[in-house]
């Protein structure tokens, strides 16, 4: 279950299924990176100064990335902690931490409590359709994770009532999937010949084809909650992110 939470005085949400890590989505009351709103530049640097102050987590050690819609994956564990061309970041290290920015596309936070090792995810239509989701607990399992202790929250994105596309990118959504297994995440609009589609549903079906069964998935659609998370469409381009946020803790 998701519930608003402050983090010493900025209001952020949670799911109860992560509520043994430190994790969290902001909302727009912390402006964590300003995308293509400008004027919040000072903001969002002054706030992530406050994260990193109140988190009690070293520069070095919050892990970043330049998100371009792929399913590229990065393990934070080396010297860099900023990386190019890069979709989804796994801590292995205690006292290291990561977010990633999103207005719209779908953040994923997967988290093993066994091995305390987790991931942050950008999952939009094309990195889910890449199977970023899958790529990453596959990476994990390679640090040591089993599927069944790995539990994901699919936070705030665009919902089914307002993700309506074209045909050509629902085609390229599920190219590479066996639609039969996918009626459920999306209905088809007679009148125009477009489609919404449910991409929580569809990362949440695509986690359990790889087993994991632990999942959160948050109501809020961005677009409709623009009063609260930063919509791309809703707003036109012209808009700030909201991120998703986890420290593998000491």
């Amino acid at each position: 279950m998701f519930y608003f939470d402050n983090f010493y005085g900025k209001k952020v949400l949670k799911s109860t299924l992560l509520d043994d890590c430190e994790h969290f989505f902001t909302t727009r009351d912390f402006v964590l990176c300003e995308g293509n709103r400008q004027d919040l530049k000072n903001i969002a640097a002054q706030n992530v100064d406050f994260l990193m102050t109140k988190s009690n987590i070293e520069e070095k050690d919050l892990y970043r990335c330049k998100q371009m819609h792929t399913s590229n994956i990065k393990v934070a564990n080396n010297d860099n902690n900023f990386f190019d061309n890069t979709d989804a970041i796994i801590l292995v290290k205690k006292n290291t931490a990561a977010f990633l920015n999103f207005a719209d596309c779908i953040p994923i936070i997967l988290y093993d409590s066994v091995m305390k090792i987790g991931a942050v995810v950008h999952a939009g239509w094309r990195g889910t359709a890449l199977k970023i989701q899958q790529k990453t607990v596959n990476m994990m399992c390679q640090y040591g994770s089993n599927p069944k202790n790995i539990k994901a929250a699919i936070g705030p994105g665009i919902g089914l009532c307002c993700f309506e596309v074209d045909k050509d990118v629902f085609d390229k959504i599920f190219k590479e999937l066996d639609i039969t297994n996918f009626h459920s995440t999306f209905k088809k609009n007679i009148q125009n010949d477009k489609y919404n589609i449910d991409l929580k549903l569809l990362n949440k079906i695509l986690l359990n084809e790889v087993l994991i069964q632990n999942i959160d998935i948050s109501d809020y659609c961005t677009c409709c909650s623009n009063d609260l998370f930063f919509s791309y469409r809703k707003e036109l381009k012209n808009t700030a992110r909201h991120s998703a946020y986890l420290k593998i803790k000491g």
